[in-house]
């Protein structure tokens, strides 16, 4: 690992002085300024106007098609004229003009003092309509950004069963709404912040106060601000700059598209990072065992529930040893196998053209391909070309001596196992762990298999995310904690915060009351 590091690690020699974001503004009050910033961009508007009364040429500043025009001429621009019409201007040294305007042209509005042109700038850019005065270094910005937006629909990737059917949009703002409304606890914080040099990209932070350790919002805090880069246009750039161990295949951040499941992570005791303009969440910190977690899950009774996550958790477990055990068996130890199945196996292998291992990584390399197309093609096309294609290429492989029937399967089950991960991510990161345990196993046997598995599993164990163990909680914490693991306990029954977590609150329900008035009369 140290090797990686030292090839591929960042950097950590001196910095090169960062460039100034914007030319040199000239210009004696700030609508000269933003004039002669914004001069040749067809896109940024100047509302020019005069205030009545006032005999002050104004201006509103905004960005086309990112605020609702129609808004800005009837909440903004009217109620300016109306107002400066019938009131005196002030006079110099009572009160600024702009600290009036604020305070009675536009008390309803939500209105921000930009205190110079950098900060109206932003503003602007950020979807703000910028009021400026001629005469005046200070300008006034007011919230009414609009525009095209994608509304709420169901989550494309975590296909909903039971439970809410609303999911993330690009927009920042009603994704923070879309959790106020199931939190309705004051103590639920919001911190944003800006990323990103160029794209100023606003990001919330969001964490329930009493219940989220504090140690960790510091932690993210100070990786948010590090983060030095010029764009951050997902959540996904931000993922790979403040993780842990950026050389693990394993992912550190739970990722989601559903609010319920993102209120569900504050509740525990997480943090929840959104991005404007990305509609996935990251949850924070991550454990392997959330991984294999459904919404769902918390939805459903304890006996499914069960079923279901046992279900995924050996499919992951076929994922990654299938194609390593059929290479062990076949190439070193057949005499483990019943003999009536290592010999229809040997038949069915009789004129393929390559060993065990070429074929296991060919009919790997065909599922890869047959996926990837299948997602980049239209949705019916792809799932027709999803079937046709596998059958086709299975068919002929088969036929031209490339694979054998018994690869085939084996294969076909391995990627139906991995497709159960409820993260899609993690499902890929398990098949190309299978790589490295399938060559293991092809060289030493059984014994390869098992020393690629411990080498991965000591990984897992010294792997952390914000300082909570990857394992958790199967290794180091109480044993309350394995109520909600691979088996679900009654919801009644888990009172208790994940202890991993470090909770400030730790309490999650009471004691269940006396339930005898529920029941009929004794007989």
């Amino acid at each position: 690992m140290g090797l990686i590091k030292r090839l591929f690690g960042r950097g950590k020699g001196p910095a090169p002085p960062p460039a100034s974001r914007h030319r040199p503004i000239k210009g004696r009050d700030l609508l000269e300024q933003l004039r002669n910033q914004f001069a040749g961009q067809d896109d940024i508007r100047f509302r020019d106007f005069e205030l009545g009364g006032w005999g002050v040429r104004a201006a509103l500043v905004y960005v086309e098609g990112l605020v609702d025009t129609s808004r800005v001429e009837e909440g903004v621009t009217k109620p300016l004229l109306r107002w400066s019409s019938e009131v005196e201007a002030p006079a110099p040294g009572v009160a600024r003009r702009i600290d009036a305007l604020r305070t009675s042209a536009l008390p309803s509005a939500q209105t921000t003092v930009e205190p110079g042109c950098e900060e109206a700038i932003s503003a602007i850019l950020a979807g703000d309509v910028v009021l400026a005065l001629e005469g005046e270094t200070r300008g006034l910005s007011i919230a009414n950004r609009g525009g095209q937006a994608r509304g709420v629909e169901d989550a494309a990737l975590e296909v909903t069963i039971r439970g809410p059917r609303d999911s993330f949009t690009e927009t920042l703002m009603w994704n923070i709404a879309l959790i106020r409304r199931r939190v309705r606890d004051p103590s639920l914080r919001i911190g944003l912040k800006k990323v990103g040099r160029r794209s100023r990209t606003d990001v919330a932070l969001m964490y329930i106060d009493g219940i989220t350790p504090p140690g960790l919002i510091e932690e993210i805090d100070r990786r948010l601000d590090a983060i030095d880069i010029d764009a951050v246009l997902d959540t996904g750039y931000i993922e790979q700059l403040i993780e842990d161990e950026w050389y693990s295949p394993f992912p550190q951040h739970l990722k989601t598209e559903r609010p319920d499941r993102a209120v569900a992570s504050l509740l525990e005791g997480r943090a929840v990072l959104l991005a404007d303009t990305t509609p996935m969440a990251l949850m924070m910190p991550a454990t392997l065992d959330a991984f294999f977690h459904s919404p769902e899950d918390s939805y459903d009774r304890f006996w499914p529930v069960n079923l279901l996550r046992l279900v995924r958790f050996f499919a992951s477990i076929i994922g990654v040893l299938a194609p390593g055990l059929y290479v062990s068996f076949v190439a070193y130890h057949p005499n483990i196998l019943p003999t009536e199945l290592a010999l229809r196996i040997h038949a069915s292998r009789e004129g393929v053209a390559f060993p065990v291992v070429v074929e296991a990584i060919l009919m790997q390399f065909f599922l890869e391909l047959i996926k990837e197309a299948g997602l980049r093609l239209p949705g019916p096309l792809g799932q027709t070309f999803g079937i046709v294609g596998g059958l086709i290429l299975s068919d002929i492989g088969i036929r031209a001596g490339l694979v054998s029937e018994a690869m085939v399967i084996v294969v076909a089950v391995t990627g139906i196992s991995t497709f159960t991960s409820i993260d899609r991510e993690l499902g890929t990161v398990l098949r190309l762990l299978g790589l490295p345990i399938m060559l293991s196993a092809s060289i030493f046997g059984l014994y390869g298999l098992i020393m690629a598995s411990l080498f991965i599993g000591i990984h897992l164990v010294t792997l952390r995310s914000y300082g909570v163990p990857y394992f958790a909680p199967y290794v180091y914490y109480d044993w309350r904690d394995l109520r909600d693991t691979v088996f679900k306990a009654p919801l009644g029954s888990m009172r208790r915060r994940p202890s991993y977590l470090r909770t400030e609150d730790v309490q999650r329900q009471d004691s269940p009351g006396e339930r005898s008035s529920l029941k009929g009369p004794s007989k």
